[in-house]
């Protein structure tokens, strides 16, 4: 199999490519059990556990986005939260926003992880047919070559980290369909 299939092009591509590239879901399944997920969402009772069932799944393959979001949803509801009151936690959609980032993150994180064992120093940032053109990810991130070390600094530190910064990453929003692979 050649190599640029066993990486996604954009976010829509990551099941698939999972499906075909062991390496890397086995990659992402260790990132999903063991990382830190900061995060009011999942704060409380088994919430976070039960997120990472259902990220586990959804990487396996055992469905889809769309049902990874009603899972989410229906499994760790918005009322038995500790913050049920609050909706800059819980804005409209949220289910999908928190499915979609963490998803895109480990994904976006396990191919780092590999190109830092690789030794690779660049890695490479494809546009997307769905991409936001005023995002920072747009703006400076896609269609270029970009710092392995770099990409991944500002990943963990955000998404494992919890120490968020205006600096653009991949993903840099929910609905970030950007996705990050090794040189051609």
């Amino acid at each position: 199999m050649a190599k640029s299939n066993q990486y996604a092009e954009n976010f829509y591509e990551i099941p698939d490519v999972l499906a075909r590239n062991e390496n890397l879901r086995r990659a992402m399944l260790r990132l999903i059990d063991t990382e830190p997920m900061p995060g009011k969402v999942t704060e409380g009772g088994n919430r976070l556990e039960v997120f990472r069932r259902i990220l586990r799944d959804l990487t396996n393959g055992e469905f889809d986005l769309g049902e990874a979001y009603l899972k989410t949803q229906v499994e760790i509801p918005r009322h038995e939260s500790p913050h049920s009151h609050n909706n800059r936690v819980f804005p409209q959609g949220w289910a999908e926003r928190l499915v979609r980032i963490q998803f895109s993150r480990f994904y976006n994180q396990a191919v780092l992880e590999q190109l830092r064992e690789e030794g690779a120093e660049e890695c490479f940032v494809p546009h997307s047919e769905t991409e936001a053109a005023d995002s920072p990810c747009t703006l400076h991130l896609a269609g270029r070559k970009q710092s392995v070390e770099l990409l991944f600094t500002r990943l963990v530190n955000s998404y494992s980290k919890g120490v968020w910064s205006k600096d653009p990453k991949i993903p840099d929003h929910p609905h970030c369909t950007h996705v990050i692979k090794p040189l051609a």
